[in-house]
C-alpha cells in the first residue's frame, strides 16, 4: 500500500490588515500631533548640548524678541503688566515652572529682568529654553 504524502501550504500572510492597522496608527499621530499648542512669536533659540529637564505639567512660557521686547501668548507686556502675570501665575499654582524663551541676539539685561521678576514673585523654578 502506497501513502501519499500531503503537500503543506505555503503560509499565507494577509498584509491588508497590516496595512489598514498602520494607516490608522499615521492618521492617528497626524492628528493628536496637530494638537500641539505652540503660542508665542518666532525666536531663534541658542544651541547648548544639555539635555531638556523634568519640569512641572504646565509650564508658563515667555518669549523675549531681538528688540528685547516681553510676550506671552502673543500679547506684548510691560514689566508691570508681566509682574501681574507672575503674581497670577503664584496664586494658582505656586510649583509652576517658567520657561523663557529668549532670542539668541536678545541682550542678557531682558533675560535678568524675567527671572528676577519671577523671583520677587516666589517662582523659583526657572528654565531657559536652547535647541539642541
Amino acid at each position: 500500500m502506497k501513502f501519499v504524502a500531503k503537500r503543506k501550504s505555503e503560509p499565507i500572510i494577509n498584509v491588508i490588515n497590516m496595512v489598514d492597522v498602520f494607516l490608522t496608527l499615521l492618521i492617528f499621530f497626524m492628528i493628536t500631533t496637530t494638537f500641539a499648542s505652540n503660542h508665542g512669536i518666532k525666536v531663534h533659540l541658542p544651541k547648548s548640548g544639555v539635555k531638556s529637564f523634568a519640569s512641572s505639567k504646565k509650564p508658563v512660557t515667555i518669549y523675549i524678541a531681538k528688540s528685547g521686547k516681553i510676550f506671552y501668548k502673543n500679547k506684548q507686556l510691560s514689566k508691570k503688566q508681566l509682574s501681574l502675570l507672575l503674581k497670577n501665575i503664584k496664586a494658582v499654582n505656586s510649583n509652576s515652572t517658567i520657561i523663557i524663551k529668549a532670542d539668541k541676539k536678545s541682550t542678557v539685561a531682558s533675560i535678568v529682568d524675567v527671572m528676577s521678576l519671577s523671583v520677587e514673585h516666589g517662582l523659583y523654578k526657572i528654565a531657559i529654553a536652547t535647541k539642541k
